[in-house]
């Protein structure tokens, strides 16, 4: 039998094999003879336009008359410069740019000085775009660009000058050329994204209908491929569930404005996606950050699920496909990562995260893990994805997951695939006291002879949260010597912890007020420093709880987390409130 290493290596060796001989089919057939010979329909009138689900920040013109260029939270000093020509701050920065997602920022000023700059800018990228770098003509960045250029065409276009109409409508056949070709390169959300502008293509373009008998096949097979049964993303990352849903949704209402039934299978996607997005929140309205999720923008979540007019109702416990488990009682919820990891080719984002949990208390978070940076180039980005950037059981600082770098890089970032743990089983478990989750994973079986078995506990009343981790030696295999386990439980940034070392205990106390009591036994209690990357502004200083001990075959470690009762102020009749000392 193929050791794991190798196996890893050699499914990544395919994979590199068949992107580089799509890779040279490409250059061929997007040539302009190709585009000639394949006949593909000029663009030149527009019928119907979808509507842009993302908020557009009008500051971003102010910002600009004044010479600077924000985008993905980088700003680049352009000055009376074109952004295209300037030196990068980001590749976020850089996707937004050849993306035109500046275009809605715009578009959101509402005032001819802004549409000027856009006709500005889209001039300088018709200008720049045959000398533009890979990233610039990228499947999921072209795609992106020709949503943008479809969804704001009105703001664009209306009122220009016949010169100008005409190149945005030869750089949009183009682009929709482009698409055609390399749709079907690859797997994940940016081969949806290209089929998804390629159907809006064929509702908002006069003449460009056969687009949808051509390409609706391939579209309703990759949401079968993508979107599992209870709703969640192939990927298992909850962020991919927006990104998704922000263009399926316009998608559908076009079909709707063209007097077409949509298909069964976009209207069945879009109902479990939309019941997993419930799933998936946290009391605060933020996803709970696994596998590749970052920072969470409500605005967006909001305008997704205001378009839910099915009723979607999500799994009262777990969503056995996507590999997660929901505990709620009380103002409490609990979110558990209790799935496999997802396909070695779609787990670039992915993170070592199995058996992590997250919580909330009313409209606060309390337990979290660090969730990844905006910035996938960054040196934190791999460290997002370790073990010990999550609310579980690690040992020796190392992650149950490998990491493997890839045989390629990408618009500078170095790709690492995600491999393992081989097996992971998870129990939903409910009694009439509490409800709870059981979650094994052999992640560390072949490094250290041992498995870890976490059992979680919330119960009804929301009052009290308990946990068991335990390491279990596997089978003929002998655990190795001075290993050491860690239980880490990162706090939310605006979290405070104070330690109580007599008692082996920590008191929380949310921003509240509100005031929750730690307490372990079967392991040493301390807390550390920790990092929260998902934030949509910067990274920020957070704490962790940290559980500490020998691994051994006798490894078992109890944990509650418990609601410290309020003390009610004396009321003093007849004389005014004070503060009592």
């Amino acid at each position: 039998m193929m050791p794991p290493q190798m196996s890893d290596q050699a499914r990544l060796a395919a994979l590199a094999v068949n992107r580089a001989g799509r890779s040279a089919i490409r250059l061929a057939l997007k040539s302009p003879f190709s585009r000639w010979m394949s006949g593909v329909p000029a663009a030149y009138h527009l019928l119907i336009l979808p509507h842009d689900l993302r908020t557009g920040d009008p500051s971003f013109a102010v910002e600009l008359y004044d010479g600077y260029f924000g985008l993905a939270g980088a700003t680049a000093p352009i000055g009376s410069e074109s952004p295209f020509r300037v030196m990068p701050p980001s590749v976020p920065w850089q996707k937004e740019l050849y993306g035109f997602g500046w275009l809605r920022h715009l578009h959101a000023a509402e005032d001819q000085i802004a549409r000027e700059k856009a006709r500005k800018l889209t001039l300088d990228w018709i200008a720049f775009a045959n000398s533009a770098p890979p990233l610039g003509r990228d499947r999921d960045i072209t795609a992106r660009r020709v949503i943008a250029l479809l969804s704001h065409a009105a703001f664009l276009l209306d009122g220009a000058e016949p010169d100008f109409y005409d190149a945005v409508m030869r750089m949009l056949s183009r682009d929709l050329h482009d698409l055609t070709v390399v749709y079907g390169d690859g797997s994940g959300v940016p081969k949806l994204r290209a089929l998804t502008a390629i159907l809006l293509a064929g509702l908002c373009i006069a003449e460009h209908e056969t687009y949808l008998t051509s390409y609706l096949p391939a579209f309703s097979a990759e949401l079968d491929r993508q979107i599992l049964e209870d709703g969640g993303h192939v990927s298992r990352d909850p962020g991919e569930l927006i990104e998704i849903l922000l263009e399926l949704l316009p998608l559908k209402q076009c079909f709707v404005a063209r007097q077409l039934e949509p298909p069964e299978k976009l209207y069945s996607a879009l109902k479990r996606m939309q019941a997993m997005v419930r799933f998936l929140r946290l009391g605060d309205g933020s996803l709970a950050r696994f596998n590749g999720m970052g920072p969470t923008f409500l605005d967006q979540v909001s305008a997704v699920l205001a378009y839910d007019d099915m009723g979607a109702t999500f799994p009262d416990l777990h969503a056995p496909n996507s590999g997660y488990a929901r505990l709620a009682a009380g103002d409490v919820v609990v979110i558990a990562d209790a799935g496999a990891p997802p396909p070695l080719h779609l787990s670039a984002r992915a993170h070592a995260g199995c058996g992590a949990f997250e919580m909330s208390v009313g409209t606060e978070p309390l337990i979290a893990n660090c969730g990844a940076p905006q910035d996938e180039t960054g040196d934190w980005y791999v460290v997002s994805r370790s073990t010990a950037a999550h609310s579980t059981l690690s040992i020796d600082d190392l992650s149950s997951s490998r990491l493997i770098k890839a045989q390629e890089s990408f618009a500078g970032r170095e790709l690492f695939w995600l491999s393992g743990p081989r097996s992971v089983q998870h129990e939903i478990i409910e009694n009439a006291a509490s409800i709870g989750v059981r979650i094994g994973h052999d992640g560390y079986r072949e490094r250290f002879g041992m498995n870890h078995r976490r059992q979680l506990a919330l119960h009804k009343s929301g009052h009290e949260f308990a946990g068991h981790d335990q390491l279990v030696p596997a089978n003929q295999t002998a655990i190795e010597a001075d290993a050491r386990f860690a239980i880490r439980f990162h706090l939310h940034p605006r979290v405070a912890a104070q330690l109580s070392r007599n008692t082996n205990a920590v008191t929380l106390t949310l921003p509240s007020g509100a005031t929750w009591r730690m307490v372990a036994e079967g392991a040493d209690l301390d807390i550390e420093e920790s990092i929260f990357f998902a934030d949509p502004i910067c990274l920020r200083r957070s704490l962790q709880i940290v559980l500490k001990g020998p691994c051994s075959a006798a490894t078992s470690v109890h944990w509650k987390f418990e609601k410290v009762a309020q003390q009610q102020k004396p009321i003093i009749q007849g004389a005014h409130p004070r503060r009592l000392v």
